[in-house]
């Protein structure tokens, strides 16, 4: 009783401050950086020339920026060994008054010899497929992403505490940031024709600073070319893991997979695109440092405060440039440049400067050369507000704070509508 009482004042509290936010928190205008993202993705480094066609970006400086990003910032990968099905059951044939099908997927996925469980929850329009889909990283487990019969929390699971229940089937992270935090507009996503699924990367490492490290330790050491294991390289290996089952799904169009994810996961899908050819879009909302926004910049979140908070994400080598961002022989542009050209999406807004709008923004002015190289659009946004539904990578900025709200899904449905739908 004395916890749920708690909640509620911390509930009132909370909603005080996210009610007033307009008012508590600075706005970020949407005149963009002036200064340049370095270095110069394309000019003579390291003893190779300057980048002038799509084949030496392809075959020389997109691995060059890949090995350093990996060894710097997010750690080795695991081996590509392909994801095995366990299990696939439907759910519920009728699901949203018979306009979907719910799908449960149980995954094993192998790192050198050992294997671990994998949960994927699909929920598939009953049209004639195959459909594209929308894979969501989701920070808390899938019962909380899709909270309905059926679709149950493996035990001895580990999450975060505000994945909690309250006993009425929400999530204390729902209660504070809204519906949409963890559930996207699932009606309006089949409406559209759209396929969305629905996993929990925290299954393998979870995303808890000791219990992660742990769990990080103690993956088999395999393929580690580019130092210690970190969460979020992690993570992303889960999504193209998921991304091995979507091409033996008929129902599933795996020339049309896009990955969804907000904040951290913002962070692990983009990283994941941005490896992973197959990803044909990417839609990385608030991403912030370790994601899309520059680092060299000293605005938003720092490279100390995040490897302090959470050392589990990634590899110890990121921690070296706590107080020396400068010294970073990269920055994130070239994190965004990978997904090149190929379809991308940074979603920001104005009051949270935590994730640094601007320097996501410079990082995609930066990485538009690439996109341009590569013979797609460059990246032509003349400031933060300025949302092109049709651009390959595209700027979406809207009021508010951190979080996932129906002012966001509008855009980035118009965005999906354009690019992936028949």
């Amino acid at each position: 009783m004395l916890k749920w009482l708690g909640l509620a004042i911390l509930l009132v509290i909370v909603g005080g401050v996210a009610g007033c936010s307009t008012f508590l928190l600075p706005r970020v205008n949407e005149t963009p950086e002036t200064s340049p993202a370095k270095p110069d993705l394309l000019a003579p480094i390291g003893g190779m020339a300057e980048v002038t066609t799509p084949e030496a970006w392809r075959e020389i400086r997109a691995p060059f920026w890949r090995n350093m990003l990996l060894s710097q910032v997010y750690g080795s990968r695991p081996a590509d060994i392909r994801a095995s099905t366990v299990s696939r059951k439907v759910i519920d044939p009728e699901f949203l008054d018979g306009k979907a099908s719910l799908i449960g997927v149980q995954l094993s996925l192998a790192i050198g010899a050992e294997t671990y469980r994998q949960d994927v929850h699909f929920v598939v329009p009953n049209t004639k497929g195959p459909h594209p889909v929308i894979l969501g990283a989701g920070s808390c487990p899938n019962d909380v992403t899709l909270p309905f019969d059926g679709v149950e929390r493996p035990e001895d699971l580990a999450y975060p505490g505000y994945c909690d229940h309250d006993g009425f089937g929400m999530s204390i992270a729902t209660f504070i940031f809204g519906r949409y935090i963890e559930t996207p507009p699932l009606e309006a996503l089949i409406d559209h024709g759209f396929a969305f699924g629905a996993y929990y990367p925290g299954m393998i490492v979870p995303d808890a600073s000791e219990a992660g490290l742990e769990a990080l330790a103690e993956l088999p050491k395999t393929d580690m070319d580019h130092g210690p294991y970190g969460a979020i390289g992690i993570w992303a290996w889960v999504a193209s893991r998921i991304t091995d089952y979507v091409e033996t799904d008929h129902g599933l169009d795996e020339t049309r997979v896009i990955l969804f994810g907000h904040s951290r996961s913002a962070k692990v899908s983009l990283l994941a695109g941005a490896l992973d050819p197959r990803i044909a879009g990417v839609i990385a909302h608030q991403s912030g440092t370790g994601g899309a926004s520059v680092q060299k910049n000293g605005v938003g979140e720092s490279i100390e405060e995040i490897t302090e908070t959470y050392p589990h994400w990634f590899s110890p080598s990121y921690a070296l440039y706590a107080e020396r961002a400068d010294d970073l022989p990269f920055d994130q542009h070239a994190l965004v440049a990978l997904m090149a050209p190929r379809l991308l999406l940074l979603g920001n807004s104005a009051r949270d400067k935590w994730s640094d709008p601007k320097g996501a923004f410079t990082a995609a002015k930066a990485a538009g050369a690439v996109y341009a190289l590569l013979g797609s659009e460059t990246f032509d946004a003349r400031d933060l507000g300025d949302f092109d539904p049709d651009a390959d990578l595209a700027f979406q900025f809207r009021e508010g704070t951190h979080g996932i709200t129906p002012e966001d899904w509008t855009p980035f449905l118009a965005w999906l509508d354009a690019h992936f739908s028949e």
